[in-house]
């Protein structure tokens, strides 16, 4: 339809406006369509196809709920059903290091070190027979599970010299050289000869040597005695 200028004023041609948002815009969608649906950039789409999206990530039907009963999750293995235990650790164990609030102790059969993080009143050169549990979740430190003896074998300088045999033993031995011999009855004797200078030096040393102590803990021997003479022979008697 044409409008003629001359037969129709344009006082009387009603113009739409925005403001009153009367009126339809040539433009707008027609029903069941939806802005930005298939423009790029344009809003995400919140029509059916997208709740059908979402229902099949968590396989649910589209307008599952209400009063239906929702999906329960399932696990292959029940929760807790098949947790692993706590590493243990029993043997015989050395003291290196004791302080307060945490313990060093030494394997004597492996030389595994173990890190306790409670003290049940170790000293320094002790001798543990115990059971360990590791503690969660990193398990790398420990707890006494089980105390089955705690003492400690004492080492001893003696006054009396180096027997008989240890004499002639050391007599055919280079300096520095160290063998070991057994004893009559349990234990075992070490002998060490040394430059005649360092025999004082040496002994204290073997006083205080973490293997002095865990020689002793693997013989199962009560106390360690030290003998020597001035030539340069040192013996070290693991005795029960």
């Amino acid at each position: 339809m044409t409008i003629d200028d001359e037969d129709t004023p344009n006082d009387d041609i009603a113009i739409p406006s925005e403001e009153s948002g009367s009126g339809e815009s040539p433009d707008a969608p027609e029903d069941g369509d939806t802005l930005g649906s298939d423009s790029e950039g344009g809003a995400p789409s919140s029509g059916p196809g997208k709740n059908e999206e979402l229902a099949e990530m968590y396989e649910q039907p589209p307008g599952a709920g209400g009063d239906e009963e929702e999906p329960s999750v399932q696990f292959d293995t029940p929760i807790g059903e098949h947790e692993s235990e706590s590493e243990t650790a029993t043997g015989t164990f050395y003291v290196n290091h004791a302080t307060d609030a945490s313990v060093t102790l030494h394997d004597v059969d492996t030389a595994q070190i173990f890190t306790l993080t409670e003290n049940p009143g170790f000293e320094d050169h002790d001798i543990v027979e115990a059971s360990l549990v590791a503690q969660p979740p990193m398990e790398v430190s420990y707890l006494v599970d089980e105390l089955k003896a705690h003492y400690t074998v004492p080492v001893e300088t003696s006054p009396e010299p180096p027997t008989r045999q240890v004499q002639e033993i050391a007599a055919e031995m280079e300096p520095v050289e160290a063998v070991a011999i057994e004893r009559e009855g349990e234990g075992e004797i070490h002998v060490l000869r040394v430059d005649p200078d360092a025999v004082e030096q040496t002994t204290t040393e073997l006083r205080e040597d973490e293997m002095t102590h865990k020689t002793a803990a693997r013989y199962g021997v009560e106390r360690v005695e030290i003998r020597t003479d001035g030539s340069g022979i040192v013996s070290v008697r693991y005795l029960p």
